[in-house]
């Protein structure tokens, strides 16, 4: 008869196995595209370290199916110490879909267009890009049409403390739903605005107000509250607090409510990766099933935060 201590152990080394037969083939398919790529858990809810690699250099296609596959399993890919250029950042992002030309013109990289700069610097008494930009949960342009597919965010300078962002998986909160409100949520659809959240930043004194052209190209869209991955066929809220006005058909009481309580779930630590900014760190996530918060826990006159981002055009979200 086997004791319990021996129940126990051959119970977790049963556990250990199969731990150890999921992550096995993510660990081939790197070694396969490239024997120096390895891969880490940057947290439970989300996302990968991936090391080893130069986002500078070439990248074959095997190499670039193995990383989009960890993508979209993981949501989120931290690259580390990458001292690339401009053009090396927009390069490695185009392997992964067309670029947006963000509509806010006057933060956009002069000769390379699909940068968008985030930045509290001014140069000449004048701000070389955008102030102020993410201190609110939201998805990167889920007030378009076709909502982004990801982001690559380069950080070039950054507060020696303070100014990390959080990343939220909208597909593990909607799996911790009950029944009854996945069931509810169905067919559910809420509306999203970039003006939203723009008097807030212009109110700081950070930014300019939106111009009229740049409000007749980013007009009201209407997105279902839940999505499905175009890739994984995995369901998860698509939630945008910071764009989201209301739910279609409820009124502004119902819809507060509801949204609320939504942006609340999903927020919780448990489905929460909070990353820690290291100068020459890219992270690339997944707007499709991510939702961010940019903490403004810096001072804008003392410190310094500087960065690039890339934006991948997406699809619309059914």
């Amino acid at each position: 008869m086997s004791t319990v201590g021996e129940t126990v152990g051959a119970d977790r080394s049963r556990e250990a196995g199969a731990r150890t037969r999921r992550q096995a083939p993510e660990r081939r398919r790197a070694a396969a595209a490239d024997p120096g790529m390895t891969v880490a858990r940057a947290s439970r809810a989300l996302g990968v370290t991936v090391g080893g690699i130069d986002l500078s250099r070439h990248f074959s296609d095997a190499e670039i199916a193995t990383l989009r596959d960890a993508f979209n399993t993981h949501g989120l890919l931290l690259f580390r110490d990458q001292d690339v250029s401009p053009e090396a950042h927009v390069a490695f992002s185009k392997r992964f879909g067309e670029l947006e030309h963000h509509v806010l013109n006057d933060a956009l990289l002069d000769g390379l267009p699909e940068i968008y700069i985030l930045s509290n610097l001014k140069k000449d008494g004048k701000r070389v890009g955008r102030a102020g930009a993410g201190h609110y949960w939201h998805s990167d342009l889920s007030y378009m049409a076709e909502p982004s597919l990801g982001s690559l965010l380069r950080a070039i300078e950054v507060p020696e403390v303070g100014g990390d962002t959080m990343f939220a998986n909208l597909a593990l909160a909607y799996d911790a739903l009950s029944a009854p409100m996945k069931s509810f949520l169905e067919g559910l659809e809420a509306e999203h605005h970039f003006a939203k959240v723009q008097s807030r930043v212009v109110s700081l004194g950070l930014n300019k107000p939106l111009t009229p052209e740049q409000l007749a190209k980013t007009p009201p869209v209407v997105h279902p509250l839940v999505r499905v991955h175009p890739e994984t066929g995995r369901k998860s809220l698509f939630l945008s607090p910071g764009f989201t006005t209301g739910v279609v058909g409820m009124t502004p009481e119902e819809s507060a409510a509801l949204l609320d309580f939504l942006a609340d779930h999903a927020s919780g630590p448990r489905f929460v990766y909070r990353h820690q900014w290291k100068p020459n760190d890219v992270v690339f996530w997944d707007n499709r099933t991510l939702m961010h918060y940019a903490l403004d826990d810096y001072d804008y006159d003392e410190d310094r935060r500087h960065m690039h981002r890339t934006t991948i055009r997406g699809e619309g979200a059914a």
